[in-house]
């Protein structure tokens, strides 16, 4: 059975992923009047963990309930229906990026594709290299690897080993060592004329810290072994306040480097140190408190003895359930796979175009409706093939 609130979230992502990814080259101030400008926690990072959360719902319940076999056998066919959309999407930008470099148009984002035409289009195909706003998926394949192991270990009783070890490799993440790397390997390259970035902008070892929290959520859920109870011990209220606290200046501390309120220097020292695609510890930190701040608020926040609060819980349990969003959440992979089609359409159209404010302006205020055309139609050709609604 879905769990619709969860389906709200990533319906919820969805929406504004799409709207900061086509803002970052429309530069509206509508676009930015959202989450992604006050907190250092935007749309990737609830994505990734509700991935991993409905992965261990999903295939620790298969798991538990048909054995080791049936879950392995249902996840590489997870990775594989990921992978096609992810070399469907390549392949598109590939013949867009020819078609675009044949009418003498400008490319943006499709520029690596034309650069380097099958190099940069094989190594995207193996997962080694992608172009902007294209580095999940990748990471959801590379995750759904290890999904197995991590599900059998949580079977097993080794919640704590696997939490240590997740810890341990977000650690590694933070040393810049992997970093390191891979920039010797494309020196490499770039040394025998292969002029190629490597990587998919997220490190695989830092980001793991989220997904796999989420994994082991899920798990722990299907096998009905989560306990949410103490969410409504009356120390856990207070918590939560210091938490909502925390919440609003880190907020604050957002627009203090990111808009350089105290100097150019102070906000560029700051940014030397953060990293968000090794998920640096303000990321990591900042998620995990907007996480709890938002689980105690939808479990013990509508018994709350404060009028507002108790409010701000039931509207926010609307706000999630609210149809429109559960319905792009029921459909995501497809909705993502849309989002990316129209991100990179919307950015050539005004690459070159050159429409105008009033006409990005409305450019972003639509932008969600191709999503909705995009599930609306998945949602047909699963009727028309008698499927369940996809995880």
């Amino acid at each position: 059975m879905r769990i619709s609130i969860i389906d709200g979230f990533r319906g919820f992502f969805l929406i504004f992923m799409m709207v900061v990814h086509a803002n970052e080259f429309l530069k509206t101030t509508i676009g930015k009047l959202n989450h992604h400008y006050f907190g250092w926690v935007e749309d990737a990072q609830g994505f990734v963990f509700l991935s991993g959360l409905v992965v261990g719902l999903v295939y620790g319940g298969i798991l538990i309930r048909k054995g080791q076999p049936a879950m392995e056998k249902a996840i590489w066919r997870r990775m594989k229906t990921i992978y096609l959309h992810q070399a469907g999407l390549i392949l598109i930008l590939a013949i867009a990026a020819m078609a675009a470099t044949a009418l003498g148009l400008k490319l943006g984002y499709l520029a690596p594709y034309a650069n380097a035409p099958a190099a940069f289009t094989l190594a995207s195909l193996g997962l080694v290299t992608g172009s902007a706003h294209m580095g999940i998926l990748p990471m959801y394949i590379l995750f759904l690897l290890f999904t197995p192991f991590v599900l059998s270990w949580l079977r097993l009783g080794y919640l704590p080993a696997i939490v240590t070890g997740s810890l341990c490799l977000w650690l590694f993440a933070q040393t810049g060592l992997s970093d390191t790397a891979v920039d010797n390997v494309e020196s490499t390259l770039n040394d025998y004329g292969y002029r190629l970035h490597l990587g998919i902008f997220f490190n695989v070892a830092g980001w793991q810290l989220i997904f796999f929290a989420g994994l082991c959520t899920g798990y722990l859920r299907a096998a009905g072994e989560l306990d949410l109870g103490w969410l409504h011990r009356p120390g856990v209220a207070r918590a939560f306040a210091v938490a909502a606290c925390a919440i609003l200046l880190l907020g604050l501390y957002d627009r203090i480097v990111f808009d350089f309120w105290i100097s150019h220097s102070y906000s560029d020292h700051v940014l030397d140190m953060t990293d968000r695609g090794n998920l640096s510890t303000i990321y990591a930190v900042a998620f995990f408190l907007d996480l709890f701040a938002i689980v105690w608020l939808l479990v013990a926040g509508p018994q709350s003895s404060l009028p507002g609060i108790a409010l701000g819980a039931r509207v926010m349990t609307t706000i999630f359930t609210w149809k429109p969003l559960v319905f792009l959440g029921q459909h995501s992979l497809h909705v993502f796979s849309a989002h990316i089609l129209c991100v990179y359409a919307l950015e050539l159209y005004f690459l070159n175009a050159e429409p105008g404010r009033l006409a990005a302006n409305i450019a972003i205020l639509l932008s969600p409706l191709p999503l909705f055309a995009a599930a609306w139609g998945h949602a047909r050709l699963q009727a028309a093939g008698g499927k369940p609604v996809a995880a």
